[in-house]
């Protein structure tokens, strides 16, 4: 983990932004002994809606990879593209916490070809900022900043929301260390 300041945006001065929503994506197989940790990193997230530093928290499961009929929804490929273009804009990656793999063609023929899939985190964010009538993307956690001397940070959400939570409410936050190693890593 890093003891910088993260270099995603932080978001949290309301003289100098826009409307800011945070968008927190959980995975919908949490296995028991995470589940409390994610229940403390949502109040952390409402108690920063409710002091001021961001006007909009939703939480939600990822949603499902390929789109429903009718849905309106972006489907979970369509969200990690979205994020990777936001990565390569910004000089940062989403690994380790997002991992690209290949899955082999199917024994039985279903699939014919090897595809490529992507691991989503336990939990990630998606920060918005209004920018005159859009929401622009503006940061993803957990992410890892490049660096052309291959010191390389990742930043976990655990990190990201103590950051802002020392900031925003002036004292130390002690973190709930939701983004271990093993987590991010989605073991």
């Amino acid at each position: 983990m890093s003891a910088r300041e993260p270099g995603v945006p932080l978001l949290v001065d309301s003289g100098s932004r826009g409307h800011v929503h945070i968008d927190c994506y959980v995975r919908s197989a949490i296995p028991t002994g995470v589940s409390e940790q994610i229940t403390t990193l949502v109040e952390r997230l409402r108690t920063l809606r409710e002091c001021g530093c961001v006007d909009e928290v939703d939480v939600s499961r990822w949603p499902p990879r390929h789109s429903v009929a009718a849905e309106t929804e972006p489907t979970c490929d369509e969200l990690v593209a979205e994020f990777e273009r936001w990565a390569d804009r910004h000089g940062y990656s989403l690994e380790p916490g997002f991992r690209r793999r290949t899955v082999p063609p199917s024994p039985l023929g279903v699939d014919a070809e090897a595809r490529e899939r992507v691991r989503v985190p336990l939990v990630a964010l998606a920060l918005y900022e209004e920018d005159g009538d859009a929401e622009v993307l503006r940061g993803v956690v957990p992410c890892t900043e490049l660096s052309y001397t291959d010191d390389e940070c990742t930043y976990t959400v655990d990190e990201w929301l103590a950051t802002v939570e020392t900031r925003a409410l002036d004292e130390p936050v002690r973190s709930s260390q939701i983004d271990r190693k093993p987590l991010l890593e989605g073991q």
